[in-house]
């Protein structure tokens, strides 16, 4: 799955490319819960922004087998990361990293246990309520392109599928709603993030991958950096279709095109996948949330401030 260009084509038609875990929060929306975390925009704005993005860096390492337990890792033991930062840049953007968390920070609403319907994260909820919304539509538009064993496709990827609309649904919302320019601010994150953002990663988490992977860490590093180069670049190009006067459109049509190109490269047979199906599920997917996302993003930000004090993280403080 890479949400940053709304890539639903491949999860349609490419269920063994797709990764074990799933994002929370969209990249547009934690670039905006990171910003209200601080509230004050000064030099150090952009860093915190691509902090709150890196923990979802390994998101792009498709098909690796150790992509779960880095996500994992910089999802719950984020502090490895934290107890790096030494400079002003570096803590900056640790603050922002430490944010993102599974265990207490903007995940936990995302993923585990939202403030306004505790229980069952948010993403998590909209998700099950989109997927039964998309499963006849997605059956019938696979079973009538030809698609090879449709049905096992569909039970296999309609969650992620889901999944992923209803993030860049709120991305959109909150690019709409809450801060016109979170397209350029994604961008200009990417551009500006410094040379420290790998090596950080690099320092946190390349012993524990190289063990994990029975190699050395001369061997993890490069592959860690690289994933964070790809990271950087998919943010820059997510943030770039927002930036767009129609990026409902934008991101459509990104998704169609690749879908197809996937599917006679992988599947051998030649589907048009209209960009209208795609900008047909994200309306939906909208519809679902807009009533209810800025409450439960005003209630997350509350709520991993709050966290962020109690356990004594603040970007003077590290």
């Amino acid at each position: 799955m890479a949400r940053y260009m709304f890539l639903l084509g491949v999860c349609l038609v490419l269920p063994g490319s797709m990764p074990g875990p799933l994002y929370g929060w969209g990249s547009a929306t934690h670039a905006y819960i990171a910003r209200e975390l601080d509230g004050q925009q000064g030099s150090t704005e952009l860093t915190r922004i691509y902090g709150a993005l890196l923990p979802d860096a390994f998101n792009v390492m498709f098909g690796d087998p150790y992509q779960s337990s880095l996500w994992t890792e910089t999802h719950y033991e984020f502090m490895k990361l934290v107890d790096e930062a030494e400079a002003e840049h570096d803590k900056a953007l640790a603050y922002g990293f430490a944010g993102h968390n599974e265990a207490w920070g903007a995940d936990q609403t995302a993923h585990i246990s939202a403030i306004g319907h505790p229980g069952q994260g948010y993403v998590i909820r909209k998700q099950d309520e989109l997927a039964g919304v998309l499963e006849p539509q997605i059956r019938l538009f696979l079973l009538f392109s030809g698609v090879p064993n449709s049905s096992a496709v569909i039970d296999t990827v309609l969650p992620t599928v889901a999944h992923t609309a209803i993030e860049t649904a709120v991305d959109l919302l909150v690019r709409q709603n809450e801060d016109r320019d979170v397209g350029q601010r994604l961008v200009l994150a990417a551009r500006t993030r410094g040379w420290s953002a790998p090596i950080l990663l690099c320092k946190a988490y390349a012993a524990d991958f190289a063990a994990s992977a029975g190699t050395s860490e001369a061997v993890a590093a490069p592959l860690i950096v690289a994933a964070e180069s790809e990271f950087r670049r998919q943010i820059e190009l997510y943030g770039t279709a927002l930036v767009q006067d129609d990026p409902i459109g934008a991101l459509a049509q990104q998704g169609a095109d690749l879908a197809r190109l996937l599917l006679a490269a992988e599947l051998g047979i030649v589907v048009d996948i209209p960009a209208d199906l795609m900008t047909e599920m994200l309306d939906t997917a909208i519809a679902l949330v807009k009533d209810d996302y800025a409450a439960e993003l005003a209630a997350t930000v509350t709520h991993v401030r709050q966290e962020l004090e109690t356990q004594g993280i603040t970007e003077a403080s590290l």
